[in-house]
């Protein structure tokens, strides 16, 4: 009996011992499990690898506005595993990366792909990226708001407009449409005037021109040659003068006018390094022609984040 008892003890150590093993095999030649990695390096503009699922940017920015994250990115982001939460393969992390002294980091969270399901504690290798939040410090707070560009930015970058700055852009729009109306009138209102006036001039016209009646009496008037015609029309000539012809004042509104509209969105483009606008704040949109903010020097900053899997 009591060897029959040590032949089922060993029978069960043989099976359990089995069933580990072939647990701890990797799924796949690119599966890994993330309590053996140590380190990450993460750099910007890459993608991660992956199997199941989309690749994902290896450093993406989650807020707290997208204003924030369009200010900087950091080139470079290292991960240091600082061991496990419930579970050995719940991984926690610490983030560093240098940023400006407006900038720091929270919240950095690797994401990586499960080999089979989201659930797997098997990863896909290469496929971890890391989620992290842009925070402003005091620095930033004071250069670009403390709502980090939640709300409108004003022409200095530190909030909102203010009221008096509100009342003078509606007034610049009004004198830059003033200009442009004032330019309209001066080229077409000539030309109505020529047009409308041509007609009375045809009409004056008409009839013979004075002083050179067919009857004449007296004198032996009539046996004198006529005097000679000249080539001198008035009435051509006249309109000739009046026609309109670009003049200074009209080339000098319009020049004003023009320069005024782009002295008026480069001012409101820029202030200090910082591309500002009335309505949306900071935008490096594509294909735009703003100045991105402009930092002198970088420090090292730590962010704290578990693991996620997709």
């Amino acid at each position: 009996m009591h060897s029959l008892t040590k032949l089922a003890l060993t029978a069960l150590l043989l099976i359990s011992s089995a069933t580990c093993i072939s647990s701890s095999k990797p799924p796949g030649k690119d599966a890994i499990l993330l309590s053996n990695v140590q380190t990450l390096t993460l750099r910007a503009h890459r993608m991660t690898s992956a199997r199941r699922v989309s690749p994902i940017p290896q450093l993406s920015c989650a807020g707290p506005s997208k204003q924030i994250c369009n200010l900087y990115q950091p080139e470079v982001m290292r991960c240091t595993n600082q061991g496990y939460d419930y579970d050995i393969e719940d991984v926690q992390w610490t983030c560093t990366a240098d940023l400006p002294a407006e900038f720091k980091l929270g919240a950095t969270d690797v994401i990586c792909e499960g080999y089979r399901n989201a659930d797997d504690k098997w990863v896909v290798k290469g496929s971890c990226g890391v989620e992290y939040r842009l925070l402003l410090t005091e620095a930033g707070e004071k250069r670009f708001g403390k709502k980090g560009g939640d709300s409108e930015w004003d022409w200095n970058g530190n909030g909102s407009q203010t009221g008096v700055q509100k009342v003078m852009a509606v007034l610049g729009d009004l004198i830059f449409f003033g200009f442009i109306v004032a330019v309209f009138i001066l080229i077409l209102w000539p030309l109505l005037a020529q047009c409308f006036g041509s007609g009375n001039r045809r009409g004056r016209g008409a009839g013979p021109a004075p002083g050179w009646g067919g009857g004449g009496g007296g004198g032996g008037g009539g046996n004198d040659p006529p005097p000679p015609y000249s080539s001198f029309d008035p009435y051509k000539s006249a309109s000739h003068q009046q026609g309109w012809r670009p003049g200074f004042w009209t080339g000098a509104l319009g020049g004003g006018a023009a320069g005024y509209q782009m002295g008026r969105r480069a001012g409101s483009g820029s202030r200090g390094g910082m591309p500002m606008g009335r309505s949306g704040g900071y935008d490096p949109g594509e294909g735009s022609s703003r100045s991105t903010p402009q930092f002198s020097s970088t420090t090292a900053s730590t962010g704290f984040g578990s693991t996620r899997r997709r």
